[in-house]
């Protein structure tokens, strides 16, 4: 018999909090946690809004002379925010708008196949800790496609369990679809969303499963359109140079000698146990992994959990350095934990409980003091040395002008700005590498001399006086400096 899916505790209220707490900063600019991701999914998005560009003509800031069409994953979402703004105009309120409305799906979703594998309690609980963990919070509303591929994910596995209860062509095609796009966005969900539903078709079939035309024709279909895609996208790498760095611009995130040593498990130990699970989700989720499964299906839970940590390991250079590479363990661990936490309150005294609560409010107050220090207050745009050189931009250069941003490969200065051309660290500027620039057609080198990136320190050394000094007198006073070009003849060191 299927079970029930209306809980004794109703849903919204877990909307309402989800919904509150990804409110917070939704009109800040683009600034903070991952600008860099943030500010050429926005760059894409707005592009393809102002110039009519199709899903398939990905455009960036950082061009310089070419196109400008990136080497990027299918820029599903920036299309979708781009039609917001052909509606309403560009604000970036619409693009975390969308976000939260794509993580309380995602939400809802969580809630529903926690409920179907664990039970009602277990999978409302989950939910409650879906709604409030910092890194749900923060990507429920940040400009990246990180809500439509949990969005996706979900829908895989919460239709995927109504599949392998029903045997329903239906649930089979929406669970197909939300991997098609899981898959489609970051092409890793291949393995951490792939193996969980293998494990459903095997409980439905058996061995058999390897001869069900089906289930094939989804695997046709899911990697066909990931590898005709991901084509598509190296040959604007080879056309124009660029790329978010998956095969072309000489990318490392395969790398793994990183796996060898303590540093990169230890790192992500850590982050994930703070940013994750706000501390004390660890204990709920140790404690509802050593629970005895009820049914065959919850194994998807560990299984998927060791998933997105082998999914990660396959990049570690990139995993490594980006926390949302471990978003999609809250798919698999919040059912977990809530279930953690039923065993807890059922298993407790009238006393006990008490504690038990405390325990939860300090759990919630944990993550909000996360979200605060470690999020929230890297938003804020006063005094933030990136936010205000965007600003003198826009109020000193003409808007086609065209900017060599110093801030090594960060778009976030041409984004805010609004402006187009080069991305360069400083101490790779050169008067001769300037002065083809020049000719290319930039007018203008921009940076700050207290950040390199916008959240790294521009250290006092030898790059800074360098640079300095090929600017002359124009660049050396004030915290950041735009300079037109061609660079004063009287400027030492402007001559190539």
């Amino acid at each position: 018999m299927r079970p029930r899916l209306i809980s004794t505790r109703p849903i919204w209220p877990l909307l309402l909090i989800g919904a509150a707490l990804r409110l917070v900063n939704l009109h800040a600019p683009v600034l903070g946690v991952h600008s860099w991701r943030q500010a050429d999914t926005a760059a894409i998005a707005r592009n393809a809004f102002e110039a009519g560009l199709p899903l398939w003509l990905p455009q960036v800031d950082w061009g310089g002379a070419s196109s400008g069409f990136a080497e990027t994953d299918p820029p599903i979402y920036s299309q979708a925010v781009a039609w917001l703004y052909g509606w309403f105009g560009v604000q970036e309120w619409l693009a975390r708008s969308l976000s939260l409305v794509l993580s309380l799906l995602a939400l809802w979703l969580v809630v529903r196949f926690g409920q179907r594998l664990l039970g009602h309690q277990a999978g409302w609980w989950g939910g409650l800790l879906f709604a409030v963990l910092p890194l749900s919070v923060f990507y429920g509303r940040s400009i990246q496609p990180e809500s439509l591929l949990l969005a996706c994910s979900a829908l895989a596995l919460e239709r995927g369990l109504a599949w392998r209860e029903s045997g329903r062509y239906r649930d089979l095609a929406f669970a197909s679809l939300g991997l098609t796009g899981a898959v489609l966005i970051k092409v890793l969900p291949a393995l951490w969303l792939g193996l969980p539903l293998l494990w459903l078709a095997w409980l439905r079939y058996g061995p058999g499963l390897f001869r069900r035309l089906e289930l094939w024709c989804v695997a046709a279909i899911v990697l066909g359109l990931t590898a005709a895609w991901y084509w598509h996208a190296h040959q604007l790498f080879l056309q124009t140079g660029l790329s978010f760095g998956f095969w072309g611009a000489g990318a490392n995130r395969y790398s793994w000698t990183e796996l060898i040593g303590p540093g990169y498990w230890g790192n992500l130990m850590l982050r994930t146990s703070v940013r994750g699970l706000a501390v004390l989700g660890l204990p709920l989720l140790v404690i509802g992994l050593l629970n005895k499964p009820l049914k065959a299906e919850t194994r998807l839970l560990p299984i998927g959990l060791v998933s997105v940590l082998a999914a990660g390991a396959l990049a570690p250079q990139s995993s490594g350095v980006h926390e949302y590479y471990q978003l999609p363990l809250l798919l698999f661990a919040c059912p977990l934990m809530g279930l953690g936490w039923v065993r807890l309150w059922d298993q407790a005294s009238r006393r006990s409980r008490r504690w038990l609560a405390a325990a939860m409010a300090l759990l919630l107050s944990c993550s909000v003091a996360v979200l605060r220090v470690e999020y929230w207050a890297q938003e804020q745009p006063n005094g933030n040395p990136t936010w205000e050189l965007a600003q003198r931009l826009q109020r000193d250069t003409p808007q086609q002008a065209r900017i060599i941003s110093v801030t090594g490969g960060d778009p976030t200065l041409l984004y805010l700005a609004h402006r187009k051309g080069w991305l360069k660290g400083p101490g790779a500027i050169t008067a001769s590498w300037l002065n083809e620039r020049q000719a290319e057609g930039a007018t203008h080198i921009a940076g700050s001399w207290e950040v390199i990136q916008s959240y790294a320190p521009f250290p006092d050394n030898g790059a800074k006086a360098r640079l300095r000094q090929l600017l002359g007198p124009k660049a050396s006073s004030g915290a950041n400096y735009v300079v037109p070009l061609p660079l004063q003849n009287d400027a030492p060191g402007s001559q190539p």
